[in-house]
């Protein structure tokens, strides 16, 4: 039997909590998920992890970059990678996003994550 590689999500948010429920929503979508609590920890990981196919991040973050900054930056090394950003406080018509992100407003569902992603996952 040849084993399919799962999709690399790499999963952004302060938030403990937020990260795992999103880790655990991803994991069982069939994706693998790589962790980061801020925007500096997230690009460390892109730099170990050529193989990351996916950015999930929150908005509000601390640090120099918050995670329309992420997405931005995410975008411009490696327009390979699918971005979709969340915020609670946002409804995203109004972020700078690179035009292909994507936006989903929290609450969101890990059905509806796993959705949007793997749609994602297959246009690209």
């Amino acid at each position: 039997m040849i084993a399919i590689p799962k999709s690399v999500i790499l999963v952004v948010d302060d938030d403990p909590l937020v990260r795992v429920h999103s880790q655990f929503a991803l994991e069982d979508a069939g994706f693998e998920v790589v962790e980061a609590g801020n925007a500096a920890d997230a690009l460390e990981r892109l730099a170990e992890r050529p193989d990351i196919a996916a950015l999930f991040t929150d908005i509000r973050m601390p640090g120099a970059l918050d995670g329309v900054g992420l997405a931005k930056t995410v975008h411009a090394r490696r327009p390979d990678i699918s971005i979709l950003v969340t915020s609670g406080a946002n409804d995203g018509s109004e972020l700078a996003l690179p035009d292909a992100a994507q936006f989903v407003r929290k609450p969101y569902t890990g059905i509806q994550l796993s959705r949007i992603l793997v749609r994602m996952d297959e246009l690209a």
